[in-house]
């Protein structure tokens, strides 16, 4: 918890609501304010609770009738709003008028504020809205402008709104609702285009920019602000250039992301059979290393490959390391271990954890399915025989030396070839040696 216990109490005596989440938008701690000003969460919230479940209560106690259909998407929304959350906005909640703040911690966790600006009960009769002055100035304003009365239906708007929504001169909207306005420019529009949503709950947040999309890609920021007697002022702009700006900055930075994770693969892999390269293979043998617990690492090598390059040519050379990296392949899990070509006809497969039986019964594995092969397939003349390897194995118990690891099972190998090749030696390293010995 990165909000201590003494400022939330501090914030209570200032009449501040506080909640914090954490980086993964789950429910840290909260103090009493909060919980009078949001009743619903009384003995319900509790640590680890998900934000969209906070949520989820909230719009319970807000929504009625049609809305209720709408509260999932609701729930997205606020989650967005709280995730993106720069400058305050305003609601109304169980009669109070509260302004919500959101700071981001050092540490990843966000804190959210609240504080009553006024009571949703005002005394004072409301302003008849043929009386408001406001109405007058509607036209001097350069953005689209709308006024709303408590039901969210238009009783004044200026000329550019209408420009902003395709709206003709001769059609009356007063009394109509945004939401109406919006599906009536997506009517008619191709199939393709974004189904149109309503746009209520968004209007009812003060200060916090509401984002419309409209057929032909383009986009309107509308913003809120209502008075105490529920007369909203909304102001619209377009910002189709920005956000046609911003989604092509984010399809060139997901490009250069797949352009760059391709270069890392390119950089990390072997071109001819899809394995891990040598330089790759030996960054995880040295992280493997300085861990603890057991490793396997076996070195496996084609025996007597240029005679099979001599005589069939590189293709099928090629076609031979192609199938053998298959085999050593098939005993990586996934998330386990690493097969690697690390030379011409040398190849690696790193087992965390194996133990020298499980171990050797990998090596065994991989000449069973090379013994399993039609070699004679691999070339025209049908004339290439069985292929063999020759298996060097090292198994010890970290953490110990990556470079002595490696040597071991090189010593492994060369044994294996003085010794007749097409078969497998094993070296212990000095942690399953001892334990052997004991």
């Amino acid at each position: 918890m990165e909000v201590s216990r003494y400022l939330y109490e501090s914030l209570d005596l200032l009449g501040i609501g506080a909640c914090e989440y954490d980086g993964d938008h789950r429910a840290v701690g909260w103090n009493r304010t909060f919980l009078h000003f949001f009743p619903e969460h009384a003995g319900a919230i509790h640590p680890g609770e998900s934000y969209a479940d906070n949520l989820r209560r909230f719009y319970a106690v807000r929504l009625e009738g049609e809305e209720l259909a709408e509260l999932e998407r609701y729930v997205a929304e606020g989650v967005a709003r709280h995730d993106g959350q720069t400058q305050p906005f305003e609601f109304l909640h169980c009669g109070r008028r509260l302004r919500a703040s959101s700071l981001r911690s050092p540490g990843g966790n966000r804190v959210r504020l609240w504080q009553l600006l006024a009571s949703g009960d005002a005394a004072a009769p409301a302003v008849p809205v043929a009386a408001i002055p406001a109405i007058e100035a509607l036209s001097y304003i350069p953005d689209g402008a709308t006024l709303l009365d408590a039901q969210d239906r238009i009783v004044a708007a200026n000329d550019a709104f209408r420009q902003l929504y395709d709206i003709p001169a001769d059609r009356p909207i007063v009394g109509v609702s945004l939401d109406e306005i919006i599906a009536d420019c997506w009517r008619g529009a191709s199939a393709g285009g974004s189904a149109p949503v309503s746009v209520r709950n968004g209007l009812r947040y003060d200060g916090a920019p509401l984002e419309l999309e409209l057929p032909g890609q383009r986009w309107r920021r509308v913003i809120a602000r209502h008075a105490s007697d529920g007369i909203g002022c909304f102001i619209h702009a377009d910002i189709t250039m920005a956000k046609r700006q911003q989604i092509e900055l984010l399809a060139m930075q997901e490009a250069l992301r797949a352009a760059n994770g391709e270069l890392a693969k390119l950089a990390s892999t072997d071109a001819l059979t899809g394995l891990a390269n040598r330089r790759s293979f030996m960054e995880r043998l040295q992280a493997e290393a300085g861990r603890t617990g057991r490793l396997a690492l076996l070195l496996v090598d084609v025996d007597q490959f240029k005679g099979i390059n001599d005589r069939f040519g590189h293709l099928a050379g090629d076609a031979c390391l192609g199938l053998i990296a298959d085999a050593i392949a098939a005993e990586v899990r996934e998330g386990y271990g690493q097969a690697a070509r690390i030379g011409g006809e040398e190849f690696a497969l790193l087992l965390p954890g194996a133990d020298p039986e499980a171990a050797f019964a990998a090596a065994e594995a991989i000449r069973a399915r090379l013994g399993a092969i039609a070699w004679g397939r691999v070339d025209a003349s049908g004339q290439l025989g069985r292929v063999t390897v020759s298996i060097g194995l090292c198994a010890c118990i970290l953490p110990a030396s990556a470079t002595e690891i490696y040597g071991w099972a090189d010593s492994a190998l060369y044994a294996a070839k003085r010794n007749g090749r097409d078969r497998i030696e094993c070296a212990l390293g000095p942690g399953e040696a001892d334990r052997r010995a004991s």
